[in-house]
């Protein structure tokens, strides 16, 4: 140790003590020299020494004792100001009655948060407090170092780790067969670990089958060897954990070990390790390995395990693709019945199952496949009732909507002018009549022949006239309905010849104009049956037959449709011609598939034939 003029300590060399410690351990070394060299003075006590590091637990000197409430204001603003900082009695400003200093320091530690480093001591003077800050600033470089060894050490074990798992794999993938591959890869494993033996087995169903041992081309599965390692592997790939015989202390005790003690047969110093393979949903076999003279260590059973997780997948990845195409399929199969029968992914199966019930049911349930119809009830025989001549209109009792029956009353025509002409007439033939009387009574042939054939000519006027009169009075030629007309508004209106005044139709016998869809007008034939249901009478159904299909098509509302004519099976009551309603043409069974896909298939044809050429 080398000192100063004035007898104090410049340095201290911490280093080569703690070197082949861990880095925990050497932090804490690194604290307990400290304080021993701040005592060294004779003019500080120091009480407490810590260093925090982010992401470790504090490390205090000696243990166990807490900070006092000036040790944590003095790290608190050190760590906010990053620099150091003194908090408590400030020596040469007061008793030491007042209480402790404390001095904190931050440490910069690359990537990471700083460290801080807390004294908490009693300082007599000045000169011991700037000792105080020399010693610690010495050991400002020691923490850095212990951490940067610890992390370029951690690098270099897992760049290590890297490298061999590449090798292994590279010795596994190198073959193409993997019987070939897998005894390569034994054998590499075994030369890594220096092991005696190191052997692969697999599951096959419910036993564990050996595939491969390392240094060794062909072996026998009923051997004695074979069968004891075989046990192994199902030992431990049934507890589905990692065993290392012997176990080491403190390992569970309800482990199985019996196939792992009988391995060894005896033999003190030899050491087994058998590690499961885990593909991530069940174990798939195991990878045993065997040495001689030396325990396996923690770090070597943590670099086993993760190779061995790598590896698990390449392994079953090459078996798979290694057997017979035969082989290959039926595990397909066996795979997807699994899928599609085991408990995993159990909402998407009900999906499945419930999409194939309803595609099973579309195709093999039927139902009635129907075309929907507007409906329009009119009578069979519409009787538009016309004005026989002009004239003016004397009466009319009748309205829409009024029934009449055969021979009623429906319009009757002014005829005043018509009995004026008839008096005249009648008055003309009386005196026709007379001078027929003279002129026979005198005996002039001539004159008598005149007299009658005037007599003749009155009588087809007056026929005629009486004609006219008669047909003044419209009647109803059947019982019906007024289904269109209202002259009671009118009353001594002029009307002319052939000017329509009512619209009279039957009241029993009706037919149903229906309109039809013309993408179904095709499946429309004589005789089918529908029902019919009109606005009015929503609660009644009337049952019709189709007669005829009218050729004309009708573009209305946006729609192409054809006119039915329909019938009714049996006389209907309660009905008015004029009435809409809807109608349901029967057209036969047909299976779900055809009723709801169909229309849609016609559309894709469609589609296809406008916008695809094919």
């Amino acid at each position: 140790m080398d000192t100063a003029s004035d007898g104090r300590p410049l340095s201290v060399d911490f280093w080569d003590l703690v070197n082949e410690l861990p880095s925990d351990e050497r932090l804490l070394a690194v604290l307990g020299s400290l304080s021993g060299a701040l005592t060294m003075t004779g003019r500080l006590k120091p009480l407490r020494l810590s260093l925090e590091v982010k992401g470790r637990a504090e490390m205090v000197w000696p243990e166990g004792r807490l900070p006092s409430d000036t040790a944590r204001r003095a790290a608190a603003e050190a760590s906010q100001r990053a620099r150091p900082a003194l908090a408590g009695y400030l020596p040469g400003h007061g008793a030491l009655a007042d209480g402790p200093t404390a001095v904190a320091i931050p440490i910069p530690v690359p990537g990471e948060i700083p460290a801080i480093l807390l004294l908490e001591a009693e300082i007599a003077d000045p000169e011991a407090l700037n000792w105080a800050m020399t010693t610690l600033s010495l050991a400002m470089g020691w923490v850095p170092a212990i951490l940067l060894t610890e992390h370029r050490k951690d690098d270099t074990g897992a760049e290590q780790s890297a490298l061999l798992s590449l090798k292994a794999m590279t010795a596994f993938i190198a073959h193409r067969r993997f019987s070939e591959a897998a005894r390569a890869l034994m054998t590499h494993l075994a030369d890594r670990y220096d092991c005696d033996r190191v052997a692969l087995g697999l599951k096959r169903g419910e036993r564990i089958r050996l595939e491969a041992i390392s240094h060794t081309g062909v072996f026998s599965r009923a051997l004695g060897l074979s069968r004891r390692i075989q046990a192994a592997m199902e030992e431990a790939c049934d507890q589905e954990r990692v065993i290392h015989w012997p176990l080491p202390e403190g390992e569970a005790a309800d482990l199985i070990v019996a196939a792992q003690a009988d391995l060894v047969a005896g033999v003190s110093d030899r050491f087994v390790l058998s590690v499961p393979l885990f593909d991530g949903k069940t174990y798939r076999g195991v990878i045993l390995f065997e040495r001689t003279g030396r325990r396996f260590g923690a770090e070597e059973l943590r670099r086993i395990e993760a190779l061995c997780a790598l590896m698990t997948p390449i392994l079953l990845e090459k078996r798979e693709n290694d057997r017979w195409l035969v082989v290959r399929a039926a595990k397909s199969v066996q795979r997807a019945l699994a899928l599609a029968f085991g408990r995993s992914h159990l909402v998407i199966k009900v999906c499945v199952a419930a999409a194939l019930v309803a595609s099973g049911g579309l195709v093999f349930l039927d139902g009635d496949r129907t075309v929907v119809a507007e409906a329009v009830v009119q009578g069979t025989e519409i009787r538009t009732i016309a004005a026989p001549f002009s004239g003016f209109i004397a009466e009319a009792p009748f309205r829409e909507g009024d029934h009449v029956s055969r021979g009623d009353l429906l319009v009757r025509l002014d005829d005043r002018d018509f009995t004026l002409e008839l008096t005249r007439l009648k008055t003309l033939r009386g005196q026709t009549e007379l001078e027929l009387d003279k002129a026979m009574s005198e005996h002039k042939r001539a004159e008598t022949a005149l007299a009658e054939s005037r007599i003749r000519q009155n009588d087809a006027e007056i026929a005629l006239t009486e004609q006219q009169i008669a047909r003044t009075k419209i009647v109803a030629a059947f019982d019906g309905t007024v289904i269109s007309g209202d002259l009671s508004q009118n009353i001594g209106g002029s009307v002319d010849q052939g000017q329509p005044l009512l619209v009279v139709a039957p009241l029993t016998d009706f037919r149903v104009d229906l309109m039809v869809p013309e993408d179904a007008v095709d499946m429309i034939k004589v005789d089918q049956v529908a029902a019919l249901k009109v606005a009015p009478l929503p609660e009644r159904s009337f049952d019709l037959t189709l007669r005829q299909t009218m050729p004309v098509a009708r573009y209305e509302n946006g729609q192409t449709r054809y006119q039915v004519e329909g019938r009714f099976v049996t006389t209907p009551e309660g009905l008015v011609p004029g009435m809409t309603g809807i109608a349901r043409i029967n057209l036969g069974r047909a299976s779900l598939a055809e009723l709801w896909l169909g229309p849609f298939y016609d559309r894709l044809l469609l589609w296809l034939w406008r916008n695809v050429a094919f």
